[in-house]
């Protein structure tokens, strides 16, 4: 069965400890800003909506590198191999909700990669904002509904806060 990360807006206390968790885990280092999800905060709704990555079935950023170097495992994980990425960047406007990034030291794509199926962002939620779960039920039906708020233009911060108004409207905040 097939795991994936799923979000609950309404539990999402924008601490963004999540993000600290992810870059340490990737990076080494405390920086959201190189993390593998994000949260979208909107302090004046008092709402925060947390941007990760669907791992898609058929996902574009794959279709979209000249390289393959982006693959889906059979495990559903969507990675992207660093040796093999030329940091061509036409993976990162492919993704309609802004999870692919170009990492600003190397110059390569970098999104997120479930940890290996271990998420340090979900262990680091003690709100149970972010779940790791099997695609199934409940489950793929809250996903599903949740990824229909994609875009097809503008750069990933872009998205992923028209991504997190979507979300926060379908909400009624």
């Amino acid at each position: 069965m097939t795991m994936t990360l799923i979000t609950n807006p309404d539990l999402c206390t924008g601490c963004n400890r999540c993000a600290y968790a992810c870059s340490a885990r990737h990076e080494n280092m405390f920086a959201p800003a190189l993390a593998r999800l994000s949260i979208n905060n909107y302090p004046l709704q008092g709402y925060s909506v947390p941007s990760v990555c669907f791992q898609c079935k058929r996902p574009d950023c794959l279709t979209a590198c000249p390289e393959q170097a982006i693959t889906r495992g059979l495990d559903g994980i969507v990675t992207i191999d660093a040796d093999i990425c030329t940091g061509c960047g036409k993976c990162i406007p492919a993704c309609s909700w802004g999870m692919v990034s170009k990492h600003p030291t190397t110059g390569k794509a970098f999104k997120c990669d479930l940890c290996g199926g271990d998420p340090a962002c979900v262990a680091e939620c003690h709100f149970n904002a972010l779940t790791f779960a099997e695609w199934e039920g409940d489950t793929a039906k809250n996903k599903a509904k949740q990824m229909k708020f994609r875009n097809e233009y503008g750069s990933p911060e872009l998205k992923r806060d028209a991504f997190g108004k979507s979300i926060m409207n379908e909400a009624g905040r």
